[in-house]
């Protein structure tokens, strides 16, 4: 994680002696944006009458998207883990996320944080501690950066990743010769990939953009940059969608795809759709 020391940080900030410090920051010297109001003091009850300077963009991310209650079902099994979960957590259960964002200034300078975000008992704790850092540490869903900014954008070349929490099986199809002499088709495994985090790729078009192959995310429907946002603006990152695994028919009841099967590879991870605002 990359972080410039006056970026700074708030995650669901409800303890007023940590509100006071943020709003005593800027006091008197302007209205405070109503949708960084709403951000900070979602019931309008502490900052409502506070001043406060407009020099700062908040950057912040919203994930809506949900789990695929087969896959759900399959982490529940004892095969897939034994996952145990109440109603109440099923019903806010979030797909694990994580991409990283470059913040460019006027003057130059580049700022580069890395949002991780969902619901961690998504993912098995032994699992998460020994291999993937990002699922073990405290998540990170907004950012707070001083004006004057250019552009908020994902870093050129990266990618928004999602986790993918259960292994996948791999099968070659084969024919073979039964004991009646016979042939049959039947499905060989030949990898295994352990669970991991997998970059979302956009749609493949042809030149007069239709789409080709489908894939994670439709190619008007990614994360856009966003110019020249005034001082005070909220910029939202709202993910939608399903997080998905594919189940090859004819093997066990584990996630697995055919290794010739080009459409359902493609389509691991699920399909999602992001979308920008600036308010």
């Amino acid at each position: 994680m990359i972080d410039h020391p006056s970026t700074a940080r708030w995650r669901g900030v409800k303890s007023a002696g940590l509100l006071f410090a943020v709003t005593s920051w800027a006091w008197g010297c302007g209205a405070l944006n109503p949708a960084f109001v709403a951000l900070i003091d979602p019931d309008g009850t502490t900052v409502s009458t506070i001043q406060n300077a407009p020099g700062h963009v908040v950057i912040q991310f919203v994930n809506k998207a949900e789990v695929d209650e087969r896959l759900l079902s399959f982490l529940e099994s004892s095969e897939g883990g034994n996952l145990q979960l109440t109603e109440a957590e099923k019903r806010v259960l979030r797909p694990f996320v994580r991409f990283r964002v470059q913040v460019t200034f006027r003057n130059g300078v580049v700022q580069q944080f890395e949002i991780v975000e969902g619901s961690s008992n998504l993912v098995d704790q032994n699992f998460a501690a020994q291999s993937e850092p990002d699922l073990s540490q405290n998540p990170r869903d907004d950012a707070v950066v001083i004006c004057d900014v250019t552009r908020v954008e994902l870093i050129p070349g990266s990618e928004v990743e999602v986790f993918i929490p259960a292994q996948l099986t791999v099968y070659r199809q084969e024919t073979v010769t039964n004991p009646a002499g016979g042939q049959q088709l039947t499905f060989t495994p030949v990898e295994r990939i352990d669970p991991q985090f997998r970059p979302l790729e956009l749609d493949d078009v042809d030149e007069d953009n239709d789409v080709i192959l489908r894939r994670n995310v439709g190619i008007r429907n990614t994360v856009v940059p966003v110019a020249d946002p005034l001082c005070g603006s909220v910029i939202g990152i709202v993910m939608s969608g399903t997080l998905t695994v594919p189940f090859l028919d004819g093997v066990d009841d584990s996630p697995s795809y055919d290794q010739d099967d080009e459409t359902t590879e493609a389509t691991i991870g699920g399909r999602f759709e992001f979308l920008v605002t600036v308010q």
